[in-house]
């Protein structure tokens, strides 16, 4: 890797880039088998904790706690 090549990596077209990656998870959740989905969520848990070894903290868990308990009493008002 070279001057050149850093340049040519840091002035790439970033919305274009990010426009590419959305189309593409658009299609990819079309098509995706619930045992993919599962495989794919793991491997971002796996990475997570691969950068972050302490999360999710309790802090973490119940802030998400939280977040599940006021989704579920929204739900529960559109049946």
């Amino acid at each position: 890797m070279n001057q050149d090549d850093l340049r040519s990596y840091a002035e790439r077209d970033w919305e274009l880039v990010a426009a590419a990656k959305q189309r593409y998870w658009i299609e990819r959740k079309r098509t995706l088998l619930p045992a993919q989905a599962l495989a794919i969520a793991e491997s971002l848990r796996l990475h997570a904790r691969a950068l972050r070894p302490d999360w999710p903290s309790a802090d973490d868990r119940l802030e998400d706690a939280e977040v599940h308990s006021r989704v579920s009493a929204s739900l529960r008002l559109v049946r």
